[in-house]
């Protein structure tokens, strides 16, 4: 259940689906495959498969596959977008470097992806509005915590989002040790902090 598949998309005659993918041996992330539609058999292979992963043993000691997002809408005919969650290690979505907690435009053709939107925890839904450009995402966050937010496109550098560090929820554990309160405060202005 928690190890599974995350969704599915249909597109010019392939298949997309993305799942929570153990890239070596106990670390993990969320990826994507594709296959031709054939209704014999459908030959899959890697579309996304980041190098990025966490352990689940790892120097923080949270480690959650609820929270990996998974979400593929098509932006346009040589694009989709593609949400990934960071498994409950704080301040992944931060790291700019890193596709984990963000929002991705990734082009079928050359499978490189680029970062729309960061400081994402869970994201789950996504529609990409083309009228207006800017794409409506729904976001499992924590106690309270949950968020719809509009994400738009024709901005410079990708929005930040602000997870972990501004959020309208608060932690399921209260015992988390003060490094983790630190990098994880969950402050409950985005704006103050120059976040979305």
């Amino acid at each position: 259940k928690e190890y599974s598949i995350k969704d599915l998309l249909i597109h010019n005659n392939k298949i997309y689906i993305s799942f929570i993918n153990e890239k070596e041996k106990g670390c993990f992330n969320t990826s994507i495959l594709e296959a031709e539609i054939n209704q014999n058999f459908l030959n899959f292979d890697y579309f996304f498969d980041p190098i990025d992963c966490i352990k689940k043993k790892n120097d923080l000691g949270f480690f959650n596959a609820h929270i990996s997002a998974g979400r593929i809408e098509i932006l346009d005919n040589s694009n989709l977008i593609f949400s990934t969650g960071g498994f409950q290690y704080f301040g992944i979505s931060q790291n700019d470097k890193s596709p984990l907690g963000k929002i991705l435009k990734i082009n079928i053709n050359t499978k490189k992806h680029k970062i729309l939107s960061l400081g994402h925890r869970n994201v789950q839904g996504l529609e990409f509005n083309s009228k207006n450009n800017y794409i409506i995402s729904s976001e499992h966050g924590p106690i309270g915590g949950d968020e719809i937010n509009i994400n738009l496109l024709n901005k410079s550098e990708p929005l930040n989002f602000g997870w972990p560090i501004a959020s309208y929820g608060d932690h399921y554990y209260k015992n988390y040790p003060k490094a983790i309160l630190d990098e994880a405060p969950l402050h409950k202005s985005h704006k103050k902090y120059g976040f979305e």
